[in-house]
């Protein structure tokens, strides 16, 4: 296991804080953190990230966190 710190930009920690995680942001995070980054921001991908099948401005954050953590 590593710990990795993320630049997230300013669109994506604010999308992050409105989902909510138990850890900073800001610091190393290990791999739990990064699973479960991935899980949140996945779910609330499929719940607000898309309206009439299309990709919107939430969905194109979303996908960039889920870029940066890959």
């Amino acid at each position: 296991m590593y710990d990795l710190k993320i630049n997230f930009d300013n669109k994506q920690i604010d999308l992050l804080n409105d989902i909510g995680f138990p850890f900073p942001l800001n610091e190393d995070l290990s791999d739990n953190d990064i699973l479960l980054i991935d899980e949140k921001v996945s779910e609330y991908f499929q719940l607000n990230g898309i309206d009439n099948d299309r990709v919107n401005a939430v969905g194109i954050v979303c996908e960039s966190i889920i870029d940066c953590i890959s």
